[in-house]
């Protein structure tokens, strides 16, 4: 898609090239305080530029200015990472101090009994 806009635009310069240099017509412009002599196709292509810029510069603003507007709704749609509570691996003092206050359990030897069953 990329290729066939940037084809587009070089079409379009070059028509715009061919047809400001074909037309040799020239024509002046009263601006009040000046007055400018140029060939014809000149005040067509700057009247199209004129034309032309205040509205391109308006769509890009107005895509920028969604495209944002998109990504914060984006965002506030997403739901929210809820942090879960981290358990410590290690004791906590106070049950470190009351595991040392207790006995440790006896080890007992576990005897295979079934032959005196018999």
């Amino acid at each position: 898609m990329q290729f066939i806009k940037i084809l587009f635009w070089v079409l379009l310069l070059v028509a715009t090239f061919i047809f400001w240099w074909t037309n040799e017509a020239r024509s002046s412009l009263d601006l009040g305080a000046a007055i400018v002599e140029a060939r014809v196709s000149t005040f067509v292509v700057g009247a199209f530029l004129i034309g032309f810029l205040p509205t391109w510069l308006l769509l890009r603003g107005s895509k920028w200015r969604l495209s944002r507007r998109i990504k914060t709704l984006e965002n506030a749609a997403r739901p929210a990472l809820t942090p879960t509570p981290t358990t410590s691996r290690s004791p906590t003092p106070a049950a470190t101090s009351a595991a040392a206050a207790e006995p440790a359990p006896a080890v007992t030897s576990v005897n295979n009994d079934k032959a005196t069953n018999l």
